[in-house]
């Protein structure tokens, strides 16, 4: 969509918007966005029309000032606080026009099937809201959330508790209300300082997902809003959003893609899709002694024996296990553990999450000394069967630089990517923070941490890791 057509919808949004997405229940949810959004361009022009006089009038005063020989001090100062207000109003007005502008493009997925919460959601309604932090009843939040299409598993507020029991982190959850007090949008904030990484913010850290959840990109940009005057009052160094769609013109990268895979009805056709080439390395893992178990808290010492050992390998510092604890306790029905044994011991491992209709895989592990059985792929066969067999539509690979190696093992199991943007407020402008593993500042480290015993790793680690998100 290109600038005459946003001038067709400035001037007559409810035919435009006909035009462009026909009838139905979803066009009529993007109609009532558009429509919205074009009243809220509506409504800013007059303040910017103002601020325009106020700068004029400014300026001939200060060139009658100039001429007169007076103090010009206090001009100067009304000038600038102009300027930075209308500089302010027409970011406003840019951004409203950039979500317009997104709202008609064209959906480059539409072909697609996507899981829930990555298709689109537009709701009417642009009227004045307020943003505050949550207290400790998250009812409110909570319901909000389980009735948004787009809510991750990321958004629900027990995340709080498991942050705050496993890593003792500060959280800030802001709750978007209109004036008859109705949530229209949640952002959740996980605050991490230290000495080693600095003072931080994540929505939401450690996972993929987590980003401004609301009724329309207004409330969304409100919410970010708020989320930036409390990154000033906290004085924090940037904040870092997770989404997976563009939010506004904040530094983003866009270096990461979740690797999806839309999962068939039955294990069969599963195994024709996948190829005679993976078909073959699963063939080879199962002729040794090997054992599929599936389980909750009674698997978790397997897990985290293989998940220790191979984050040691990797020169990663490990979470500690009663992280682990407090996410199957917390999230008992969508939380699963399966780990393959050899010959009576675990030798891979992979912790799931199911939400809705997507099974993800946040942390699989297999241990080097199995390799070259191919144990890793068979573990994968068995997962997706897994899902498969509980009734989930799309399964979650997790999070992949493109091209990478761990992309093309993924790419070989049918996933496809979608695009990460993550978003950050930066207090002082310049770069975007960099820590991350793969980091050139990093590889002396990860190099140290391979050689360390897994007792010590597993003693040392959690007191790391807790504050890389």
């Amino acid at each position: 969509m290109r600038i005459p057509q946003l001038k067709e919808v400035l001037q007559n949004p409810a035919a435009a918007c006909l035009k462009h997405w026909g009838e139905g229940a979803i066009c009529t949810q993007k109609t009532a966005a558009a429509a919205a959004l074009v009243d809220a361009i509506e409504a800013i022009r007059p303040s910017i029309k103002q601020k325009k006089i106020d700068k004029q009038e400014c300026a001939r005063d200060f060139g009658r000032a100039k001429s007169a020989g007076d103090d010009l001090d206090e001009l100067k100062l009304r000038m600038q606080q102009v300027s930075t207000e209308l500089t302010e109003l027409e970011q406003q007005q840019k951004n409203l026009e950039a979500d317009l502008l997104a709202l008609f493009a064209e959906d480059e997925t539409a072909s697609h099937l996507m899981p829930q919460q990555f298709q689109e959601y537009f709701s009417a309604g642009v009227e004045p809201i307020t943003v505050s932090e949550i207290d400790d009843d998250a009812s409110g939040w909570n319901a909000y959330v389980e009735a948004h299409p787009q809510a991750s598993l990321y958004h629900d507020c027990r995340w709080r508790d498991v942050v705050r029991n496993s890593f003792g982190h500060d959280t800030h959850y802001l709750q978007a209300c209109d004036a008859s007090g109705r949530i229209c949008g949640v952002l959740p904030l996980i605050r991490l300082r230290s000495h080693l990484f600095g003072d931080y913010a994540v929505s939401v850290p450690f996972f993929n997902y987590g980003g401004p959840l609301a009724d329309n990109p207004v409330v969304a940009a409100q919410l970010l809003d708020a989320a930036s005057q409390l990154g000033q009052t906290l004085n924090l160094q940037h904040i870092e959003f997770r989404a997976t769609r563009p939010l506004n013109d904040w530094p983003a990268r866009t270096d990461k893609v979740s690797m999806i895979r839309q999962l068939p009805n039955d294990v069969a056709t599963l195994d024709g899709e996948i190829g005679a080439k993976v078909r073959a390395q699963i063939k080879k893992a199962r002729q040794g002694d090997v054992q599929i178990c599936n389980g909750h808290l009674d698997l978790l010492d397997d897990f985290y024996r293989v998940f220790a050992i191979n984050m040691r390998d990797l020169g990663t510092p490990v979470y500690g296990r009663n992280f682990f604890r407090n996410i199957l306790q917390m999230f008992p029905d969508q939380s699963h553990l399966v780990v393959v044994r050899l010959n009576g011991k675990a030798v891979a491992a992979a912790f799931l999450l199911g939400h809705r209709d997507m099974m993800e895989i946040p942390w699989a592990s297999t241990l080097r000394e199995v390799n070259a059985l191919n144990i890793n792929m068979l573990m994968y066969r068995e997962v997706l069967g897994f899902c498969i067999a509980r009734g989930y539509a799309f399964f979650d690979f997790g999070r992949s630089t493109a091209d990478s190696g761990t992309f093309r093992f993924k790419k070989q199991w049918g996933a496809e990517p979608l695009q990460h943007y993550w978003h950050y407020w930066l207090r002082d402008g310049g770069d975007l923070p960099a820590l991350k593993p793969d980091s050139p500042k990093f590889r002396l480290a990860v190099s140290a941490w391979q050689r360390l015993p897994v007792a010590i790793s597993k003693l040392i680690g959690p007191h790391i890791v807790k504050y890389l998100p």
